[in-house]
């Protein structure tokens, strides 16, 4: 290990650039653009709206799958699990039993429902269910979310190239960006798809490459986890019960079970998927093989944070000084380790920014399909122009999030708040699904009083925690760090490094909060998402109950969980309005453009 005396130039010096390191990261970016050329000049086709957002619905399951994994693994993810585990342990990790359940409960619940139903936006399922006021409301929580995510997604990898080259966040997150809107904006669907599935080459390699470097530097698997062990790194069943502590079992799988619903079963890019396979056998192959290779990418960045740990068990960056943020923390080990293979950090400054690709291109491509059905099919039906406007969508909304890079740039802490707006949005978006999905006697006013409750609650917990965090008054030590082995001319004074060591040696990790901050504020970052969806769920119950519940059997069953359509069945007489309803139902799902979508029964909508 190389532990250079905590100053930037010998760091620099000792792990620059070169032709080679740059030549692997321009092929990664060349190959996208190809890509992209390909599906939007070449391999054309009639353009629809239908084969740009869900290609044609004939898509083959690789570059599918591939692109689920990928856009649920950011940047973000692949530098941020390894830091986590590092500082706080292994707890994280029972994600990969979520893995299962949510899987389980997509395939049987949700797959069956927006399948059958086919719509370019899964938004248009709550018009159906609710009404077009819900509708709009999802969709404008959605998109916002989502120009708030992209910038964080994209200047977390441009820090760590700005870290291994000197080149200034202000040059390469517009270039790289230009590069995303280019192949997403004419490649569609089948282009990012093949983009995102060449780019996890890159960030699957330089992750092995990553691991066994590493572990030969260390000295095997065993010596990994036997560090890792004495540094009590180690646990997975954490059980206790306080929802203020930060991770333990129960809020990692009660927390995430509620995240990874809201991301991977009605997420709009997710549900495209579903939708643009052939079968609903493909869906469930898809489905259940990004879950696989979810779970696999897990495991390989949690390991990455043993790794992390086990190199320096004996002497912490963090107490050195020689990394100030958690999110440098790959980057500094990349270099540390890498640096005397020539390639090879370029190979992980790609990995690192194809993760980023892929979730930004799946996620412009997402959002411009979701505007164009949910707001410009108000004003302008007709399909003769609708892939100009969805790619001027894609222009547009591109050049949004790379502007926002920048503002965010100057926030500071706020990065932090623009993370944690995924619990916002997805506690609030996951609350009108469920509504809509399992309880059929619910209206459009009980689920309107679910979004606002949902979103106007979660939105204050987490901008007071995060203010609190930000104001130094809401702390989050980690596990115990040591600097035994550290070099002895470190040029920061020996008090100060020591102050920077932690000591805590006990389960979890402990929090810490002045007597000021509101107790709310200190509930774990992973119920943010559990709680807006609970609460909004049963206001928007309460709602219904005040105002009137909807006739159970005037509701198209087409639009409901399929385990609770036996019960409604049973318990409600075939109606007329429920023929004509379902009838009309079909038409809607069968007629490409929508256009009859507001002749449904108002009775549905309460």
């Amino acid at each position: 290990m190389s532990l250079i005396n905590g100053t930037t130039t010998t760091l620099h010096a000792h792990m620059t650039f070169d032709w080679v390191e740059y030549t692997v990261f321009a092929a990664m970016l060349g190959l996208s653009v190809l890509i992209g050329m390909y599906y939007g000049f070449i391999k054309t086709g009639k353009e629809t709206v239908t084969s740009y957002i869900l290609g044609d619905k004939n898509m083959n399951i690789f570059p599918v799958i591939m692109s689920l994994i990928s856009s649920h693994v950011s940047g973000i993810t692949l530098i941020g699990v390894p830091s986590e585990t590092y500082m706080f342990g292994t707890q994280y990790y029972a994600v990969i039993f979520v893995n299962i359940i949510v899987t389980l409960l997509i395939v049987y619940i949700f797959i069956p429902v927006f399948y059958k139903l086919q719509l370019n936006s899964v938004y248009e399922y709550l018009e159906m269910r609710f009404c077009h006021r819900v509708r709009v409301m999802a969709s404008l929580i959605f998109a916002f979310y989502l120009l708030l995510y992209i910038p964080v997604v994209i200047y977390v990898p441009a820090l760590a190239f700005n870290q291994l080259t000197g080149y200034s966040v202000h040059v390469i997150t517009p270039i790289v960006s230009v590069i995303c809107i280019f192949y997403t904006t004419f490649g569609g669907l089948k282009g990012v798809s093949w983009t995102v599935a060449m780019q996890s080459i890159f960030t699957i390699t330089s992750v092995i490459f990553i691991i066994y470097i590493g572990c030969c530097n260390v000295g095997g698997f065993s010596e990994v986890f036997r560090k890792n062990e004495a540094g009590h790194r180690l646990e997975m069943f954490n059980l206790n019960p306080d929802p203020f502590a930060r991770n333990t079992f129960w809020t990692v799988t009660f927390g995430a079970t509620f995240n990874w619903l809201a991301t991977l079963a009605i997420q709009p890019g997710v549900v495209q998927r579903f939708i643009s396979v052939p079968t609903q056998r493909h869906a469930v192959q898809v489905i259940i093989w990004g879950a696989i290779g979810v779970t696999i990418v897990k495991s390989l960045t949690v390991f990455m944070g043993l790794l992390m740990y086990a190199t320096y068990s004996d002497c912490d960056p963090f107490a050195t000084g020689e990394v100030e943020k958690s999110s440098q923390l790959l980057p500094f080990y990349v270099l540390d380790i890498m640096g005397d293979y020539r390639g090879l950090t370029g190979l992980f400054i790609a990995g690192v920014f194809s993760a980023a690709l892929s979730t930004m291109s799946c996620g412009l491509n997402a959002a411009a399909g979701t505007i164009y059905e949910d707001f410009v099919t108000i004003f302008y039906s007709s399909e003769k122009h609708a892939p100009i406007i969805l790619k001027l969508i894609v222009v547009i909304l591109g050049t949004l999030c790379v502007t926002l890079v920048f503002i965010v740039e100057h926030l500071g802490g706020v990065l932090q708040v623009a993370v944690s707006l995924g619990g916002i949005a997805n506690g609030t978006l996951l609350t009108i699904f469920v509504l809509g999905l399992f309880f059929p006697w619910t209206g459009s006013k009980g689920a309107i009083a679910g979004i606002i409750t949902s979103f106007t609650m979660i939105t204050w917990i987490v901008g007071g925690s995060q203010i609190s965090i930000a104001t130094g008054k809401l702390r989050f030590p980690g596990k115990v760090t040591a600097i035994d082995d550290c070099p002895e001319n470190l040029t920061i004074d020996y008090m100060t490094v020591m102050s920077r060591v932690q000591n805590y040696t006990g389960i979890g990790t402990p929090v810490e909060a002045d007597g000021t901050v509101y107790f709310i504020y200190k509930i774990s970052y992973m119920y943010y998402c559990m709680v807006g969806t609970l609460v909004g769920v049963l206001v928007g119950l309460l709602t219904t109950f005040i105002t009137g519940c909807n006739d159970v059997s005037k509701i198209n069953p087409d639009l409901i969980a399929p385990f609770l359509n036996r019960f409604i069945q049973s318990a409600n007489v075939k109606s007329p309005k429920l023929e004509e309803h379902k009838l009309i139902s079909q038409i809607v799902i069968n007629d490409k453009e929508k256009k009859i979508i507001s002749l449904q029964p108002r009775s549905v909508k309460s």
